[in-house]
């Protein structure tokens, strides 16, 4: 006979719930024992907060951006945790509804305009989030909490305090980078996004961030495009999660997840919708390697060993 044992998080509804930031750093409880020699911080991000207005976020990736803080000294931890200041955040805190559209969760209309002033201000340009929980790495520096668009947000990691919003747009040639870069020994950055050029014409840049020069200047304004591999079709980029880079190779899997832009430009300006309404999957492409599913998400322990064929 097999025992069940049921999970804490069943039905996933753990990971969907709200909590409050802290005020002051808390000790933690602990099973074991650290060594007294091991210490520093250890930085996460993740949603933590998914209502607003009395109306839910949909999706694990629309919860408001929390970060947390592990602190590792003499055997001793304690953890501590706050909401980034993005403009998703404040600005949803302020008019007290979903403002800026997240990725499984369209913004609700303000309800202070009339159904014409909402028509037209759909047409003013689409609003990207700045919704930073999916992760945390150091760029020269600095730390920056990230997600998948072209904002990405410095924040000190003492006081975890919100210091600034940046755009990628000012520095390189894309309209969004994953969450997931590489980062070298030297501090060198490695990240893929999309780009969409001159006549709807679509490819995927491999960016590079240098380390800190030890000359005042910021690492962001000396990267640059390495590499640029052009989309297989020209309305419908494949969604990136993640890619690899071995010592000698950068590997990016061009998935049959598909953005499709045209049903992103008309459906989120006119009518509203998400980002993950815009989705759709060409499964006449399949992914190679042995996958079996339509998605691909992260890639782990890339070498330069093994040749897949």
């Amino acid at each position: 006979m097999v025992s069940r044992v049921e999970h804490p998080a069943a039905g996933y509804k753990k990971i969907f719930e709200t909590v409050e930031e802290l005020n002051e750093p808390i000790p933690a409880t602990i099973t074991g024992v650290i060594p007294s020699w091991l210490g520093g911080s250890l930085l996460r991000m993740g949603p933590g907060q998914f209502e607003v207005g009395g109306e839910p976020l949909n999706h694990l990736f629309d919860g408001q951006a929390l970060i947390h803080k592990f602190d590792l000294k003499n055997g001793e931890v304690t953890y501590y945790r706050r909401f980034v200041r993005t403009d998703a955040y404040v600005r949803a805190m302020t008019e007290n509804r979903v403002v800026i559209t997240e990725f499984g969760t369209a913004a609700y209309p303000d309800p202070c305009k009339n159904i014409f002033s909402r028509f037209f201000t759909y047409f003013k340009g689409i609003e990207v989030t700045d919704n930073c929980l999916v992760n945390i790495y150091p760029i020269g520096e600095d730390f920056y909490a990230v997600t998948e668009t072209n904002y990405i947000t410095k924040v000190d990691p003492d006081s975890l305090e919100t210091l600034k919003k940046v755009d990628l747009c000012k520095y390189l040639s894309v309209n969004g980078v994953t969450a997931h870069p590489h980062t070298e020994a030297d501090g060198t950055v490695y990240n893929i996004g999309n780009c969409f050029g001159k006549n709807m014409s679509l490819a995927y840049n491999i960016v590079k961030i240098p380390p800190a020069q030890g000359d005042e200047s910021e690492p962001l304004e000396k990267s640059k495009v390495v590499v640029q591999i052009p989309s297989s079709e020209r309305l419908k980029p494949s969604y990136i999660h993640s890619f690899g880079m071995t010592d000698n190779y950068f590997v990016f899997v061009e998935q049959p997840v598909k953005i499709n832009l045209l049903k992103f430009l008309s459906a989120w300006s006119i009518r509203g919708a998400s980002y993950m309404d815009c989705f759709e999957s060409n499964d006449s492409m399949g992914v190679g390697w042995g996958c079996t599913g339509p998605l691909l998400f992260l890639h782990i322990n890339t070498n330069n060993n093994r040749i897949f064929k």
